[in-house]
This record gives structure tokens, sequence and C-alpha cells, in this order.
């Protein structure tokens, strides 16, 4: 890349920030920043609630293991 990406950012009311980032990377890169991101236990955006779903806990999710990553 010959410039940095450009971020979208907004601050979060516990001090951490949520960050868009636009980028175009190979399959290698993007399973590296994946990892990288992981360590960190940076989480992934919320999973659609599927409405046709039976019953259980729609759209609630444990974070016993310090966040997700996607």
């Amino acid at each position: 890349m010959s410039k940095p990406p450009e971020l979208t950012y907004r601050p979060l009311s516990d001090g951490r920030y949520e960050v868009w980032l636009h980028a175009v990377v190979t399959q290698d890169a993007l399973l590296g920043l994946h990892g990288v991101l992981a360590q960190y236990g940076a989480e992934g955006p919320p999973d659609p609630v599927d409405p046709e779903a039976d019953g259980g806990d729609q759209g609630v999710e444990s974070d016993e293991g310090g966040g997700r990553a996607h």
C-alpha cells in the first residue's frame, strides 16, 4: 500500500473504539489480521437475529471468551 488505509471510528462508553476499515488485501494478509485481532480480543459485528429460529435467547451471547473476532 502506498498510503495508510482510511479509518472511520467512534469512541465507546467504556473507553474502547469501534473502528471500520476498508482495505483490499490478500487472503494471507486477511488471515494474519484476523489472528492479530483475535489476540487482542477484538469483537466482530453482532450476528443477525434469525426471526425464524425456535425459542432460546436470540441475539444474546456470552462474553466468556474475551470477545469474538471475525
